[in-house]
């Protein structure tokens, strides 16, 4: 071998050293410069490499150009975490076999859907406590039991109050001065009386004594022993502290009432829904227990901070009760906020493969071709994503089967640097960072050696990736995984190393070849960010295994792992 080729071989393993184990990211490969971007056919590694012709062979990898098709967009996508994705082709048998299913890229109006549960409350501006100004003893009661309904103006009870015994003397004995100096020719004589008068009766207003108590005070010239104290508010009572003979003391409340035409509805919502909440929006609040009817509620004010704990902002709306006042405080009610998002460009959710740091489609280019693309999302809708880059209307996607498509992607990516490393005289050389996880066991031969041991009482750590801003390590609780059902441990931590609690973790496990289901399956959280499920493997070799993390607040993070289950 010439020392040209030589170096060649030298750089190629170095490259394929840094392709590092399943996880690590993969540096991208540049297209040679001066190669025409023009042409019918490309490389399928290399994309921007073009050629006129049939049968020429790309200088970057040596692999051997395909037709490109007439779309102007990617044919690949860059490898991501070990794996490079090819184009594949499938024929009509393959994609029915394997349950491909497309849908369409298309722009259409859509609306953000905000779900919570909402708690009813006491409108706290309809609220009245009614209390005396000095002390006393209650007399008859009127209002005799807690929940009764009263109206304005209904008598609550009756108080016998020395202080305003004396007040209502006072009034009467200034009203019968003014009445004698009404023609009296002393100077200022006539203006303190009726001075004393306003005086007197404003200290009896202040004793909440009405209008009408008083003209029947100045009609009867005799001071009433008992005066009646009436409701100031409409409404139900819902708190008394008032009895018969009881000793009252300036201040002390007495009843509680509380108007009950609207109630206040408070809701939780999630600080990444917050730029679509405003106030004055409407929401529609539904009951279980009242399936036929449906209430609208106006948002009357977002409060000002953030719970730390639960990620959420607290929201208030106001809800009309009038009529059979149906609502009551403390129920809970379902709210929906319905909020016009405006036409956008859309894809089906199912679609987008995510594992938390890029988000890969694969779009349908004639002839039972299938090449993945790289896509920028934006907001999530009900069962869209908003596509910012990538895709263009008309396109169509592949809707369901993404996980074995993906899988035989990255295999055919695989299987295109096995043949050009074969033909540069390499043919035996073997790719150990490529080798599937052992799950129960210990790490696989290209884990860092700095992976810190398992969780108490698993049998082994098995393989840890980064996955966004957390790290995510799966292992089983026996050793070897067997046919049959396996108790599958996923840990998780942040970047710190901490455990992560709390968190909604499941995943989705097949055996990647046509006509395996994917079956599901939920992990119960064993504190210290350990989560513990189970999956049943029917047959031995390598299982994809795709686990799933949900937080408050955050977006749903997937990562995928390989399981070897001996027979």
């Amino acid at each position: 071998m010439s020392t040209a080729g030589r170096h060649f071989v030298h750089l190629l393993v170095i490259g394929l050293a840094l392709l590092g184990p399943p996880g690590a990211p993969t540096p991208l490969v540049s297209p040679a410069r001066g190669e025409s971007t023009r042409g019918r056919y490309a490389c399928p590694m290399h994309p921007d490499v073009r050629a006129d012709h049939p049968g020429e062979r790309c200088p970057e990898c040596g692999m051997e150009l395909v037709a490109a098709g007439e779309q102007a967009a990617p044919t690949g996508v860059p490898p991501e975490e070990g794996f490079a994705r090819a184009p594949i082709r499938l024929d009509r048998t393959q994609q029915q076999a394997i349950g491909v299913t497309y849908g369409e890229v298309e722009r259409r109006s859509l609306e953000q859907v905000i779900r919570t549960v909402g708690r009813f409350d006491y409108d706290e501006r309809k609220l009245a406590e009614v209390t005396l100004k000095g002390e006393g003893y209650i007399g008859d009661l009127f209002v005799d039991y807690t929940g009764k309904p009263v109206r304005k103006g209904d008598p609550l009870f009756t108080i016998y109050s020395p202080d305003l015994v004396t007040a209502q003397e006072e009034y009467l004995l200034a009203h019968e001065t003014l009445g004698r100096l009404g023609g009296s020719n002393v100077p200022g004589a006539l203006d303190s009386a009726r001075s004393l008068l306003r005086a007197s009766r404003e200290r009896l207003r202040l004793w909440d004594l009405t209008e009408q108590q008083v003209r029947a005070l100045e009609e009867s010239r005799k001071p009433e022993l008992y005066q009646t104290i009436y409701s100031p508010i409409s409404g139900v009572v819902i708190e008394k502290m008032a009895f018969k003979g009881h000793r009252t003391e300036p201040g002390m409340p007495l009843y509680k009432i509380a108007d009950l035409s609207t109630i206040w509805v408070y809701a939780d919502i999630y600080e990444y829904e917050l730029p679509f909440v405003q106030v004055g929006q409407e929401a529609h609040i539904t009951l279980p227990y009242y399936p036929a009817d449906d209430w609208t509620a106006r948002l009357t004010y977002l409060y000002p901070s953030i719970d730390p704990k639960t990620r959420t902002a607290k929201v208030r709306f106001e809800l009309s009760n009038s009529g059979k006042h149906q609502l009551l405080p403390e129920m809970y009610g379902n709210v929906e906020l319905h909020v016009p998002a405006g036409e956008r460009l859309t894809v089906p959710e199912t679609a987008v493969l995510d594992s938390g740091r890029r988000q890969v489609v694969f779009v349908a280019s004639g002839d039972g071709q299938l090449v993945p693309r790289d896509v920028k999302l934006g907001s999530r809708f009900h069962d869209y994503v908003e596509v910012l880059e990538g895709l263009s209307p008309g396109e169509r996607v592949v809707t369901s089967g993404n996980f074995l498509v993906d899988s035989e992607s990255k295999l055919q990516a695989a299987e295109s640097m096995m043949g050009m490393m074969g033909a540069i005289g390499m043919g035996d050389w073997k790719m150990e960072s490529a080798k599937p996880m052992e799950m129960g066991g210990q790490a696989s031969e290209a884990a860092p050696p700095e992976t810190p041991p398992g969780p108490p009482g698993a049998t082994g750590q098995g393989q840890e990736k980064r996955v966004g801003d957390l790290l995510v390590a799966v292992s089983a609780a026996a050793e070897p995984v067997k046919i049959g059902e396996n108790l599958i441990r996923v840990r998780v931590r942040n970047a710190s190393g901490a455990p992560v609690t709390g968190a909604a973790v499941s995943f989705s496990y097949t055996m990647d070849m046509p006509g395996m289901t994917i079956e599901q399956s939920g992990a119960q959280d064993r504190s210290d960010g350990i989560y513990e499920g189970r999956a049943r493997f029917t047959m031995g070799g390598p299982w994809g295994l795709v686990v799933q993390i949900e937080r408050p607040g955050k977006a749903p993070v997937r990562e995928k792992f390989t399981v070897r289950v001996s027979g």
